[in-house]
């Protein structure tokens, strides 16, 4: 297994899945209870001292996220500090985000609809245990293969506090999802989480972000604070029920108090445009996306070294290609997959020495079942050992083999067979030689 290092004696870092404004998240194996869990290194914070009042702060805040029980939200399972660094150990979610679904355009209302739904019943069980999230938007809303929404980071603006503003000079929350008065200093409210998922369901419903893609903040700025977001029932999407524009447009409400006032609400009036198939068709979605995935990380590697470009703005695409063909760039404030920066750090550090103990860690997590990361480390040992070791390898077969598998159980059945079948043809060209 890589290893990153072990934290309080207990977490094993195994492998990066992220960085962020906040933090870096990693992937972890808690040695103690043998289970795999996310750990974010709260980087945003500075130092932590033994007798500081924000450590008081941030065990009182970590305390009332542990204090949400709902599906819908990332469970926090434990925190500390590692050196002066604290850090939270959270429950590690399969599937893809938001973000990555509304790359290729709108969704289906009712679709967008049950994912506003998941959202809604997250936040309405935090405000219920008094835990405001502070930042929502599609990068952290997760979908698992079952269609199931699960909300993250929730609390962690507040947790870096206001220090950590002024000393990095960073705004704690993301312009376009960022409600009004938060953007001129007024303290967040339920209400303030609300915009954020108007937001969502607007870009949802129209594919487009709100005040325009890759607009600069001060632009981001003007029209949040000026005419703020463009109304979805003066016609910019007749293809929705007229109820549903007018519950978004209320959502994203300049002033608080046009917005509904409680999740609870919102979450009440979403349900009926969410529709009985709403999450069948979403979870449908998810694995076509994973699948997908799972096939160009086999067929379509990354070059081994890694490019050494940096990711360009969060959510800017090109201004002129149609809907369908937008494709949204990633950047550091944004978590990354695991085919981009991780893939890097496994390449970097991999021999054909070590190939195949890397080949029998990602087996492991095909017979856990945890097939995205599975598929994704496969790609990156075949491609060592195609370079190093050569087509014919057993090692490179065998990788070959269990990406196959991968493929099959993610739904790619003729890319899988067309994957058996090569290793087939190599496994019978050895045998051939062995008996020349």
């Amino acid at each position: 297994m890589t290893d990153l290092g072990l934290i309080d004696g207990r977490y094993r870092l195994v492998r990066l899945l992220g960085r962020g404004a906040m933090g870096i998240v990693y992937e972890a194996e808690d040695e103690s209870l043998q289970r795999r869990v996310a750990l974010k290194k709260l980087s945003a914070f500075g130092g932590l001292s033994a007798n500081d009042e924000a450590l008081a702060r941030f065990n009182r805040e970590a305390v009332a996220l542990a204090r949400i029980d709902h599906p819908g939200v990332v469970s926090l399972y434990d925190s500390g500090l590692d050196g002066d660094t604290p850090y939270f150990v959270m429950q590690i979610v399969d599937g893809v985000d938001l973000a990555t679904l509304v790359e290729a355009g709108a969704l289906a209302p009712g679709v967008a609809c049950s994912v506003g739904l998941g959202i809604a019943q997250a936040l309405a069980a935090a405000h219920a245990a008094g835990v405001l999230h502070r930042d929502v938007k599609p990068t952290n809303v997760g979908i698992t293969r079952q269609g199931s929404v699960v909300v993250h980071d929730f609390g962690l603006a507040r947790l870096a506090g206001e220090s950590a503003i002024t000393r990095t000079g960073v705004m704690m929350g993301t312009p376009q999802f960022m409600a009004p008065e938060v953007i001129m200093g007024a303290s967040p409210g339920p209400t303030s989480d609300l915009y954020g998922l108007g937001v969502c369901l607007h870009l949802m419903l129209t594919g487009n972000l709100p005040f325009g893609p890759g607009a600069e903040v001060g632009t981001v700025v003007d029209g949040a604070l000026g005419a703020g977001v463009r109304q979805l029932s003066t016609g910019l999407f007749p293809f929705a029920p007229g109820g549903l524009a007018t519950l978004v447009d209320q959502l994203c409400a300049r002033e608080a108090s046009a917005r509904p006032q409680t999740a609870a609400e919102v979450a009440q009036l979403l349900e009926p445009f969410a529709g009985g198939d709403g999450r069948a068709a979403l979870a449908e979605l998810v694995a076509e996306n994973v699948r997908d995935t799972a096939i160009r990380q086999v067929y379509e590697p990354e070059a081994p070294s890694g490019s050494t470009a940096e990711p360009g703005p969060e959510y800017d695409w090109d201004e002129n290609a149609v809907p369908s063909q937008r494709r949204w760039r990633r950047d550091a404030f944004r978590p990354l997959t695991l085919s981009t920066r991780t893939r890097r750090l496994v390449l970097s550090s991999m021999t054909p020495q070590n190939a195949a103990s890397r080949q029998r860690e990602a087996v492991s997590l095909v017979l856990r079942g945890e097939l995205q990361e599975a598929v994704q480390m496969l790609s990156s040992i075949t491609q060592v050992c195609l370079s190093s070791l050569g087509p014919h390898h057993p090692t490179t077969l065998t990788s070959q083999f269990w990406q196959a598998v991968c493929l099959a159980r993610l739904g790619a059945g003729p890319e899988a067979l067309e994957l058996f079948s090569r290793v087939n043809r190599h496994t019978d060209h050895r045998g051939a030689e062995g008996h020349g």
